[in-house]
């Protein structure tokens, strides 16, 4: 009997369809039906009410349900069982918002890999709230996000390092006062679709400051490149644009009162995975600390980079 079979009967119980049972396995309703009819014969009895549209486990089908989870549950222990025993290999399946991609997730991958060559790594870009989605449906195994402002009950976040709020300007924009500039220049938004985005608005809000916005993006290095060509200023998390792109632009730190973001690895509490998962955490949180001195909010406030 396969153990993705019963995966996917787990699935179609706690999302109510083949459909919604489809979405979270990320393959298609009629390959749930096709496997749901396989586990029937091998099961040699009906588990589904097929005259309902669409079709509903029925009373042998739900009393199946908890020793399933059981059967699936002893098996990742298994799993997890080998892992701790060996070094980690196969494929880890990884999601990374794009401010981490230009330092800090290809600094930890390339250490990983040399830690443990028989890992692979398979990275998606994307926001934080649809990379927890990801997550909590199985699609990842794991993600490098912004912390949650709420964290679903099956899911676990581990902060690595926290990111403070700052202001870009070009070299030639005189003045300390991070308010005093954004009140006189164009402004260039990080993305309110982003949990930081959404951030950095309130603290504009907070702080009565009325921008003149001239667009909205979601990469930082796109935001650094119109900021080093004069077209604005904006506000970023520090360290998340690549040296190169930041030559000729000036950092500003907006203090105390702009909340910095917290990002860190989130991922399922049941995972298969949890061994490399845990090895990732920790190379995260070392490169974090290995921040040179030089690199600091404090020494790089009021210098052009």
């Amino acid at each position: 009997m396969s153990i993705r079979r019963l995966r996917i009967l787990i699935a179609v119980a706690e999302r109510g369809s083949f459909a919604a049972a489809a979405d979270m396995m990320l393959i298609s309703p009629s390959a749930v039906s096709q496997q749901m009819a396989k586990l029937e014969e091998e099961l040699r009895t009906e588990i589904f009410d097929r005259r309902k549209r669409p079709p509903e486990l029925n009373r042998d089908g739900y009393a199946l349900v908890p020793k399933a989870k059981e059967i699936v549950a002893a098996y990742d222990a298994l799993i997890r069982l080998a892992q701790d025993q060996d070094a980690p290999s196969g494929e880890l399946v990884l999601g990374a918002i794009p401010t981490t991609l230009t330092e800090l997730v290809p600094r930890v991958l390339k250490r990983m890999r040399e830690a443990y060559p028989l890992l692979h790594f398979r990275v998606s870009p994307d926001l934080s709230a649809e990379l927890m989605n990801q997550v909590d449906r199985g699609a990842l195994d794991g993600a490098i996000i912004s912390e949650p402002v709420r964290l679903p009950a099956n899911l676990t976040f581990h902060a690595v390092a926290l990111e403070p709020l700052v202001l870009l300007l070009p070299k030639d924009v005189e003045g300390d006062n991070p308010e005093a500039v954004l009140a006189t220049h164009p402004f260039i938004r990080f993305t309110r679709r982003a949990w930081t985005g959404r951030d950095i608005d309130d603290w504009l809000q907070a702080r009565g400051i009325r921008v003149r916005e001239i667009m909205e993006l979601d990469r930082p290095e796109a935001i650094a490149m119109m900021v080093h060509h004069g077209l604005g200023v904006s506000i970023i998390p520090e360290h998340c644009v690549p040296e190169p792109i930041s030559v000729g632009i000036r950092r500003l730190p907006l203090g105390p009162t702009a909340r910095p973001r917290a990002i860190g690895l989130i991922c399922r509490r049941d995972s298969v995975k949890a061994r490399p998962l845990e090895l990732l955490t920790q190379e995260l949180e070392i490169a974090a600390r290995e921040r040179k001195p030089a690199d600091s909010l404090t020494e790089r406030a009021q210098t052009t980079v």
